[in-house]
Formats: structure tokens, sequence, C-alpha cells
């Protein structure tokens, strides 16, 4: 077991405190019932840090000052709808005719929704059956504001419940971007770089562990693991 001491929390603040060769960082946080801090050796941020995103943590004291990553993030809303889908709308005046599971489009700009798909539950039990459109199913839609009450009696013929969720999806991607540093400062990480070169949980796993061994190598001062210059071709050997 790893004994770690996971602190449900809201970090509202770092700084680095120094007092030997590399600092230490100060995380200001604030949980349910209390405020506090921590002093930590190493501290890795897995949330974007742009400002479109409002992360809510403050840089304080750091030499130079800290700048706010360039780029934004794209907004889209979710909405997850449990009723009975209008095929009609799609070109299928009879339900049981309809043959998708899921309804791309292309970038319209009388176009109120970017997506439509049936959704299944996460753990599928023995005898799960997709429901079929002429019955009350569970859809996520995508769109890019949320949807009114006029939108969702054109996508759906009627329906019993509504969830709606607005995130900042993905990064709003450019030809001449570069990609977000790692290493912030000495021992402060960055996992959303990433992202900037492709947003998907698989990439964030890829993150991960390359800054886990990283933080490992410096940590325990095995230089000789960083930056190998002869890492591509043993690779390239190796396949």
């Amino acid at each position: 077991m790893a004994n770690a001491n996971l602190l449900q929390a809201q970090v509202s603040s770092i700084s680095p405190v120094y007092s030997g060769e590399v600092p230490q960082y100060q995380l200001s946080y604030t949980t349910a019932s209390e405020t506090g801090s921590e002093l930590y050796d190493i501290v890795v941020f897995a949330t974007p840090l742009q400002a479109s995103v409002r992360s809510g943590v403050q840089f304080q004291g750091f030499t130079p000052a800290f700048e706010e990553l360039p780029g934004n993030y794209h907004s889209t809303v979710a909405t997850i709808v449990h009723g009975y889908l209008n095929t009609s709308f799609f070109g299928f005046p009879d339900p049981r005719l309809f043959p998708f599971a899921s309804v791309l489009t292309t970038e319209t700009l009388d176009l109120f929704f970017n997506s439509v798909a049936s959704v299944c539950p996460v753990n599928i039990s023995t005898g799960f059956r997709r429901k079929q459109p002429q019955e009350a199913g569970v859809y996520k839609v995508f769109s890019p504001q949320p949807l009114d009450k006029a939108q969702l009696k054109t996508l759906f013929r009627s329906y019993y419940s509504v969830q709606v969720t607005e995130w900042q999806a993905y990064p709003c991607y450019g030809s001449s971007q570069a990609l977000s540093p790692v290493e912030l400062h000495p021992n402060l990480y960055y996992l959303n770089g990433i992202e900037l070169a492709g947003s998907a949980m698989e990439m964030s796993s890829v993150a991960a562990k390359n800054i886990a061994l990283l933080a490992y190598h410096r940590w325990n001062r095995q230089t000789d693991m960083v930056d190998q210059k002869d890492l591509m071709h043993r690779i390239k050997t190796e396949l």
C-alpha cells in the first residue's frame, strides 16, 4: 500500500519556501470544514492553468512571477436526457426504422447541437440490450450552448428528466501552438500541457506516468535517466 493521505480540498494558493537547494511548496487549501496549509517537496498540477478555466489557484512569491499559461479551452454543454428521441427530425417518421445509435454533425451556424448519442450503463449486466428508438432511453447531447425547451422538444418527442453540465472540454487548437512546460519550477510539475497535443484520458495517463518517472529520477538524483540522448535510438531498436 502507498500509505497515501487523501485530502479532499480546494487549493487556493501555492508559494515556494526556500530552505535548501530546491524549494518546497506551501499549499493553502479549504475543506468542507476548515482552511489549512501543508508543506510539500513535490507538487503535480493535474488541472488546466489557463485563465479561461479559472482553476482558482494563486501563485504567490515566485521569482520571476508566474505567468498564466497561454491558450483557451473550448466550452461544451453536455445534456443528458431520459426520453423519446424525435426520429422524425432526422427523417424517420417511424422510430422503429431509425437505424442509428448516434448522430454526428459538421459545424453549421444554424444547427444548435453537435451530436446526439444513445448512452449505455457503465456496468452492463448479462442480458442487457440497448433501448430501441421507439422506447424511452437515455441520450447524451453535446451543444455549444445550453438547450432551451423548444430545442429539447425538437430533438425529443417527450422526456422525463434533463441534466445539464457546462465544461471546458478541450483546448482550442491552432497550427502554431507550443506545448506548455512539463516542469513549471523545480519539483513543480504540470500534467495538462499534453492536452495541447491531444486531449484524451489516455494522453493524460501517458503524461502522468512520465511525470511520475521524471519526479522520481530528479528526486533521487538519477540524472542519467533524464533526457537520455540515445533513448529514441534504443526504442527504435527494441521495436
